[in-house]
C-alpha cells in the first residue's frame, strides 16, 4: 500500500507539463508500530528541470488521545504538500550510499516510480500535534481522584498550592495592618 506513480512519460515531456491525480488511499504512518491511516485529496505533478514538482492538498483523520482527560477522539488532519522529487544520479545509483544533503531530497527511482508515501508520512506527522486535545477548552483530570472535569466537578476540596503559602501569609498580614 503505497502511493506510486510511473512519471516516465511526464520526463519525457517538455518543461511545464502537469499530471492531475485524485488519491484516497491508506498510507503507513508509523512503522514502528504499523499503523495506516486513509487520505484522499488531489495532487498535481509538475515537469521541471530536476524533475517533478508535486504540490498535493490531502486530508485524513488521525485517532488521538487528548493530552488533558485522556480521551480518546477523531483528529482531522489536512496536509499541503509542495515538494521536488529529483531525478539524478542517485536516483539510479541504487548501491550508492546516501549522503546527508541526499537524505533531505525526494528522488524518483530507476525505473521512474515517483512513491509519495514518504512525503506523505512526514508532512502528517509534522501536522500532528505535540499535545492534542480534543476540545480547546478541554478541564482535563482531577489531579486527585481522575475524575474527567469535563463530565462534570468532582467532590475534592480545593486543594492550596504550598507554593504560595508564603505570599498568601503575606497578604494576610498586610490586611491587618
Amino acid at each position: 500500500m503505497s502511493i506510486r506513480y510511473n512519471v516516465s512519460a511526464l520526463l519525457r515531456e517538455p518543461l511545464g507539463s502537469t499530471r492531475e491525480y485524485e488519491l484516497d488511499e491508506r498510507v503507513l504512518i508509523e512503522e514502528d508500530v504499523p499503523r495506516h491511516q486513509q487520505i484522499a485529496g488531489h495532487a498535481e505533478f509538475l515537469r521541471t528541470n530536476s524533475g517533478v514538482l508535486v504540490k498535493a492538498q490531502l486530508h485524513g483523520v488521525d485517532r488521538e488521545r487528548c493530552s488533558r482527560c485522556l480521551r480518546e477522539f477523531e483528529l482531522p488532519v489536512s496536509l499541503e504538500i509542495e515538494e521536488e522529487f529529483d531525478v539524478g544520479v542517485n536516483a539510479e545509483a541504487v548501491d550508492s550510499p546516501a549522503t546527508e544533503e541526499d537524505a533531505a531530497v525526494f528522488h524518483i527511482d530507476a525505473k521512474h516510480t515517483l512513491d509519495l508515501e514518504e512525503a506523505v508520512r512526514q508532512y502528517w506527522t509534522a501536522a500532528l500535534p505535540m499535545q492534542p486535545l480534543c476540545q480547546q477548552n478541554c478541564r482535563g483530570l482531577c489531579d486527585r481522584c481522575g475524575q474527567n472535569l469535563n463530565q462534570g466537578d468532582c467532590s475534592c476540596s480545593p486543594k492550596q498550592d504550598e507554593r504560595w503559602s508564603a505570599l498568601s501569609h503575606l497578604a494576610q498580614k498586610t490586611k491587618g495592618e
